[in-house]
């Protein structure tokens, strides 16, 4: 069974310039390099030309990546700055909002590496690093089938609720996005079983 990709929202901004490390196809053409997309009266110029979306298709799926300049990291906490970030997968640009943002679409495995490698310290032990995936893999299988759940029923969602203390109604919003489309029983990966302590 083909493993299933995730669509990871990274940035959100009227612009967003990025390099292509390796050849990436888009439009049945090859490019590489540096590149600038720009939020255009609710489209996406690029080179020129206006898109309602991009995508950008490494050729080489395993190895290829590409770097994002300027990403904010760590946002509202005393740590937040600017930075650039490398990504293996697809670049996705979408509008949204008035601006634009770009979505990291990568194998469920690969992100999941991602994040406990960002999350952990290297010096974890092997027991905490595994309790971690477990954790990670569970949260994210529970996103895919909620996500594949509104897509189905075309039912409302809201990732929160506001209230509206004055009237006292209850404000519910619709997704955004429901891009993540992936079929679940091939995220459940479990992990080997530590060998017994003699």
């Amino acid at each position: 069974m083909k493993e299933p990709k995730v669509h990871v929202g990274i940035l959100f901004e009227p612009q967003i310039e990025f390099i292509l490390l390796n050849p990436y196809r888009i439009n049945d053409m090859e490019i590489s390099g540096k590149q600038v997309v720009t939020y255009n009266e609710g489209r996406i110029l690029w080179n020129g030309r206006l898109y309602d979306e991009l995508l950008f298709e490494p050729v080489n799926e395993a190895t290829d990546a590409f770097e994002l300049l300027d990403v904010t990291i760590g946002i509202n906490f005393h740590w937040e700055r600017k930075e650039d970030q490398r990504f293996l997968g697809s670049l996705k640009i979408i509008v949204e909002n008035k601006k634009l943002t770009g979505i990291n679409v990568i194998h469920v495995e690969d992100y999941l590496t991602s994040v406990i490698s960002s999350e952990m310290s290297a010096t974890a032990s092997l027991e905490l690093l595994e309790a971690h995936a477990v954790i990670s893999r569970s949260w994210l299988l529970a996103q895919i089938h909620k996500n594949k759940e509104i897509t189905e029923t075309q039912t409302e969602y809201s990732a929160f609720t506001q209230t509206d203390e004055s009237v006292g109604t209850t404000v519910k919003t619709t997704p955004v996005s429901t891009s993540v489309q992936t079929t679940i029983a091939s995220v459940t990966k479990a992990l080997p079983a530590p060998p017994p302590k003699s």
